[in-house]
Protein backbone atom coordinates (compact mmCIF):
# COMPACT_ATOMS: atom_id res chain seq x y z
CA UNK A 1 0.00 0.00 0.00
CA UNK A 2 1.47 3.37 -0.84
CA UNK A 3 1.34 6.02 1.35
CA UNK A 4 0.22 9.11 1.00
CA UNK A 5 3.26 12.46 1.10
CA UNK A 6 2.32 14.48 4.11
CA UNK A 7 2.63 18.43 3.01
CA UNK A 8 6.03 19.88 4.36
CA UNK A 9 7.96 23.17 4.12
CA UNK A 10 10.94 21.69 4.04
CA UNK A 11 11.60 23.13 0.44
CA UNK A 12 12.70 26.38 1.90
CA UNK A 13 15.54 24.75 3.54
CA UNK A 14 16.27 21.93 1.38
CA UNK A 15 15.88 23.27 -2.55
CA UNK A 16 16.35 21.00 -5.50
CA UNK A 17 19.98 20.05 -4.51
CA UNK A 18 21.13 19.14 -7.68
CA UNK A 19 24.84 19.73 -7.47
CA UNK A 20 24.58 17.58 -4.36
CA UNK A 21 22.54 14.83 -6.03
CA UNK A 22 25.54 14.46 -8.82
CA UNK A 23 28.01 14.50 -6.44
CA UNK A 24 25.89 12.24 -4.24
CA UNK A 25 24.93 9.81 -7.41
CA UNK A 26 28.81 9.79 -8.48
CA UNK A 27 29.46 8.60 -4.71
CA UNK A 28 26.92 6.08 -4.83
CA UNK A 29 28.19 4.75 -8.17
CA UNK A 30 31.56 3.80 -6.72
CA UNK A 31 30.17 2.29 -3.57
CA UNK A 32 26.27 1.32 -4.44
CA UNK A 33 25.81 2.31 -0.59
CA UNK A 34 23.72 4.71 0.11
CA UNK A 35 25.35 5.31 3.91
CA UNK A 36 28.58 5.61 2.63
CA UNK A 37 27.00 9.13 1.41
CA UNK A 38 26.22 9.88 4.72
CA UNK A 39 29.47 9.23 6.40
CA UNK A 40 31.05 10.67 3.26
CA UNK A 41 29.38 14.61 4.27
CA UNK A 42 29.99 14.20 7.85
CA UNK A 43 33.59 13.00 7.97
CA UNK A 44 34.77 14.18 4.42
CA UNK A 45 32.44 17.21 3.77
CA UNK A 46 31.42 16.09 0.24
CA UNK A 47 29.10 18.69 0.25
CA UNK A 48 31.03 21.69 1.11
CA UNK A 49 29.14 22.90 4.02
CA UNK A 50 30.07 24.84 7.24
CA UNK A 51 28.55 22.84 10.06
CA UNK A 52 28.36 19.23 10.81
CA UNK A 53 24.33 19.55 11.41
CA UNK A 54 24.03 21.18 7.98
CA UNK A 55 26.40 18.30 6.47
CA UNK A 56 23.93 15.29 8.51
CA UNK A 57 21.02 17.17 7.30
CA UNK A 58 21.69 17.87 3.77
CA UNK A 59 23.14 14.56 3.75
CA UNK A 60 20.02 12.92 5.03
CA UNK A 61 17.66 14.57 2.73
CA UNK A 62 19.52 13.72 -0.15
CA UNK A 63 19.80 9.81 0.73
CA UNK A 64 15.99 10.31 1.28
CA UNK A 65 15.96 11.63 -2.54
CA UNK A 66 18.08 9.25 -3.78
CA UNK A 67 15.99 6.46 -2.47
CA UNK A 68 12.77 6.96 -4.37
CA UNK A 69 14.76 5.79 -7.52
CA UNK A 70 16.52 2.87 -8.87
CA UNK A 71 19.97 2.33 -9.88
CA UNK A 72 19.37 3.64 -13.66
CA UNK A 73 18.05 6.74 -12.71
CA UNK A 74 20.83 7.24 -9.59
CA UNK A 75 23.81 6.63 -12.46
CA UNK A 76 21.65 9.06 -15.41
CA UNK A 77 22.17 11.48 -12.32
CA UNK A 78 25.71 10.77 -11.96
CA UNK A 79 26.34 10.59 -15.44
CA UNK A 80 24.38 13.03 -17.68
CA UNK A 81 24.88 16.40 -18.45
CA UNK A 82 23.74 19.11 -15.64
CA UNK A 83 20.53 19.82 -17.49
CA UNK A 84 19.25 16.42 -17.35
CA UNK A 85 20.86 15.55 -14.31
CA UNK A 86 19.35 18.66 -12.84
CA UNK A 87 15.36 17.46 -14.13
CA UNK A 88 15.71 14.01 -12.86
CA UNK A 89 16.87 15.86 -9.49
CA UNK A 90 13.20 17.53 -9.41
CA UNK A 91 12.02 14.30 -10.58
CA UNK A 92 13.63 12.84 -7.09
CA UNK A 93 11.93 16.20 -4.98
CA UNK A 94 8.53 15.44 -6.62
CA UNK A 95 8.42 11.94 -5.15
CA UNK A 96 9.42 12.89 -2.09
CA UNK A 97 7.62 16.12 -1.48
CA UNK A 98 3.94 16.77 -1.93
CA UNK A 99 3.79 20.27 -2.60
CA UNK A 100 6.35 20.55 -5.26
CA UNK A 101 4.36 17.24 -7.34
CA UNK A 102 1.19 19.14 -7.27
CA UNK A 103 2.15 22.64 -8.32
CA UNK A 104 3.91 20.50 -11.08
CA UNK A 105 1.21 18.60 -11.98
CA UNK A 106 -1.52 21.03 -11.41
CA UNK A 107 -0.27 24.67 -12.67
CA UNK A 108 2.92 23.55 -14.89
CA UNK A 109 1.33 20.43 -16.67
CA UNK A 110 -2.10 22.02 -17.08
CA UNK A 111 0.20 25.30 -18.46
CA UNK A 112 2.06 23.72 -21.09
CA UNK A 113 -0.79 21.11 -22.53
CA UNK A 114 -2.61 24.82 -23.04
CA UNK A 115 0.70 26.13 -24.47
CA UNK A 116 0.45 28.91 -22.20
CA UNK A 117 4.06 29.33 -21.19
CA UNK A 118 3.92 32.44 -18.74
CA UNK A 119 3.60 32.09 -15.10
CA UNK A 120 2.74 35.05 -12.91
CA UNK A 121 3.76 35.22 -8.87
CA UNK A 122 -0.40 36.05 -8.87
CA UNK A 123 -0.37 32.32 -10.07
CA UNK A 124 2.42 31.30 -7.61
CA UNK A 125 0.10 32.93 -4.73
CA UNK A 126 -3.54 31.35 -5.86
CA UNK A 127 -1.89 28.19 -5.62
CA UNK A 128 -0.71 28.56 -2.27
CA UNK A 129 -4.64 30.11 -1.22
CA UNK A 130 -6.08 27.32 -3.20
CA UNK A 131 -3.70 24.48 -0.77
CA UNK A 132 -4.18 26.35 2.11
CA UNK A 133 -7.83 26.08 1.70
CA UNK A 134 -7.53 21.92 1.05
CA UNK A 135 -5.02 21.36 3.93
CA UNK A 136 -5.24 22.15 7.79
CA UNK A 137 -1.43 22.17 7.81
CA UNK A 138 -0.56 24.35 5.31
CA UNK A 139 -3.68 26.94 6.48
CA UNK A 140 -1.34 26.30 9.61
CA UNK A 141 1.78 28.11 8.72
CA UNK A 142 2.42 31.60 9.18
CA UNK A 143 1.92 34.21 6.34
CA UNK A 144 6.06 34.43 6.16
CA UNK A 145 6.37 30.50 6.01
CA UNK A 146 4.13 30.41 3.08
CA UNK A 147 5.75 32.99 0.99
CA UNK A 148 9.17 31.45 1.79
CA UNK A 149 8.05 28.28 0.46
CA UNK A 150 6.43 30.17 -2.63
CA UNK A 151 9.84 31.48 -2.79
CA UNK A 152 11.52 28.49 -2.81
CA UNK A 153 9.64 26.83 -5.29
CA UNK A 154 10.17 29.28 -7.90
CA UNK A 155 13.33 28.77 -7.50
CA UNK A 156 14.19 25.37 -7.60
CA UNK A 157 11.75 25.52 -11.08
CA UNK A 158 14.34 28.25 -12.25
CA UNK A 159 17.14 25.80 -11.08
CA UNK A 160 15.86 22.77 -12.57
CA UNK A 161 15.40 24.73 -15.95
CA UNK A 162 11.70 24.50 -16.06
CA UNK A 163 11.27 28.23 -15.34
CA UNK A 164 12.93 31.25 -16.46
CA UNK A 165 13.06 34.97 -14.90
CA UNK A 166 11.61 37.43 -16.55
CA UNK A 167 11.45 39.84 -14.41
CA UNK A 168 7.67 40.75 -13.72
CA UNK A 169 6.63 36.69 -15.12
CA UNK A 170 8.47 33.69 -15.65
CA UNK A 171 9.02 31.94 -18.59
CA UNK A 172 7.72 28.08 -18.86
CA UNK A 173 10.54 25.88 -20.21
CA UNK A 174 9.14 22.41 -21.32
CA UNK A 175 11.86 19.90 -20.58
CA UNK A 176 13.38 17.21 -23.01
CA UNK A 177 14.06 14.11 -21.48
CA UNK A 178 16.66 11.65 -23.43
CA UNK A 179 13.75 8.88 -24.60
CA UNK A 180 15.78 6.00 -22.82
CA UNK A 181 15.66 7.90 -19.32
CA UNK A 182 11.37 8.34 -20.69
CA UNK A 183 11.03 5.36 -21.11
CA UNK A 184 12.45 3.79 -18.21
CA UNK A 185 10.28 6.08 -15.98
CA UNK A 186 7.37 4.90 -17.56
CA UNK A 187 8.68 0.93 -17.20
CA UNK A 188 8.91 1.60 -13.83
CA UNK A 189 5.30 3.04 -13.04
CA UNK A 190 5.99 6.75 -13.31
CA UNK A 191 4.45 8.30 -16.16
CA UNK A 192 2.76 11.04 -14.03
CA UNK A 193 5.61 12.48 -12.90
CA UNK A 194 6.95 12.80 -16.73
CA UNK A 195 3.38 14.24 -17.32
CA UNK A 196 3.57 16.09 -14.51
CA UNK A 197 6.74 17.30 -16.16
CA UNK A 198 5.05 18.27 -19.09
CA UNK A 199 7.29 15.92 -20.84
Amino acid sequence: MVTELKYSSQIKDMGLLSKEMKIACQEYKNTNDLGAIIQNSISNNIFMVNTERRRKELAYKIVARMAALDDFLLYAIADEPYNISALLSLYALMKTDRLVFEFMNEVIKDKIELMNYRLTDIELNQFMLCKAQQSDTIAKWKDENKAKVKNSLRKVLIDAGVLRDLGSVYMIMPPILNKNIKDHIVEIGDKKYLEALGV
